[in-house]
């Protein structure tokens, strides 16, 4: 039996919601479901109406605001609506027409989104896939929240809350300008690069996972520039500006400024880098938009593996 005073909540309010609430303005919500601003407007208010309490705060040409309340009940408005989708999925298998929100950390993103993305395209268009790329800090969160469902990303900075499943293991590499000093060896210690200008990844947890091997081995790298750019960095060591070190390898040696580069092989004894495919732990089970988006991954990065240079990644 229904509550006195209370209201039904329907599936369009959430939808309505967790549109408004991720553009941040119920204008863009509007145009995204291909409905007037008014009926976005409408519902969300009656949603408030219905569950007791402020979820968004409208300010005046700032756009939206979600409200402590508002960010707790985005969370659970994402499952619900997730599960109702998967739940019909279920009733029709071979449907797969939706929405899946997916991350993918932000230097990954141009080697393997573009295959993964055209696969599904290719097999499943009338799957929509919205990416946001993120750096490794802001996987777990977007997990937790139900703001992504599922990532591709490198195994940094995830915590026991987050399953892995590990898609390929990344060497750690140098690099350095054609013209470097060091660009006729195949190979350097790290101790010789610490005596070298160091051009660094400056992006969170990436930066404490390349200097730390520095740091293990007691010594202390000379870090003339920081870039949060993977193309900044390539372009300013193919210049000469100093060495870098990566993990991701592309596939041509040539840079943004017309410089090129030289990958050497780092004689420490460095575990590889985990490229794995995240998601949140527990009983919570992938739905089959995911799936999809999971086995595109597997498939993508093995072919990318089996079609790389010897020792290039």
């Amino acid at each position: 039996m229904r509550s006195p005073g209370r209201s039904d909540v329907s599936l369009t309010q959430l939808r309505y919601f967790v549109a408004a609430a991720e553009h941040g303005s119920m204008t863009w919500a509007a145009d995204e479901l291909f409905v007037a601003q008014s009926a976005v407007s409408t519902a969300i208010a009656n949603l408030e109406t219905a569950v007791g309490a402020q979820l968004l705060i409208r300010r005046r040409a700032k756009g939206l605001q979600l409200t402590a309340t508002g960010a707790d009940f985005l969370v659970r408005a994402r499952g619900i609506l997730a599960s109702v989708d998967d739940a019909l999925g279920a009733l029709r298998p071979e449907n797969t027409a939706g929405r899946l929100t997916v991350g993918c950390f932000r230097t990954l993103a141009p080697f393997y989104l573009p295959s993964v993305i055209s696969g599904l395209a290719d097999e499943h268009p009338e799957l929509l896939v919205d990416v946001t790329e993120m750096t490794a800090e802001q996987v777990p969160d977007a997990l937790a929240s139900q703001a992504i469902e599922i990532a591709l990303t490198y195994d940094l900075g995830l915590d026991a809350s987050v399953e892995r499943e590990v898609l390929a293991e990344v060497p750690l590499y140098a690099a350095v300008s054609v013209h470097h000093p060091l660009a006729d060896r195949d190979s350097v210690s790290l101790a010789e690069l610490a005596e070298l200008p160091m051009v660094l990844l400056d992006m969170p947890v990436s930066r404490d996972y390349f200097l730390q091997w520095f740091t293990r081995a007691g010594l202390r790298p000379h870090v003339r520039y920081r870039f949060a750019s993977f193309e900044a960095v390539r372009a300013m060591v193919g210049s000469g500006h100093g060495f870098t070190l990566l993990n991701q390898q592309p596939r041509v040696a040539s840079t943004y400024s017309g410089g090129e580069l030289r990958h050497l092989h780092i004689t420490d004894d460095l575990p590889p880098l985990e490229l794995v495919l995240a998601r949140s732990g527990g009983s919570r089970q992938l739905t089959k938009k995911a799936e999809l988006f999971a086995a595109q991954c597997r498939k993508s990065v093995a072919e990318q593996d089996a079609t790389a240079p010897h020792g290039a990644w």
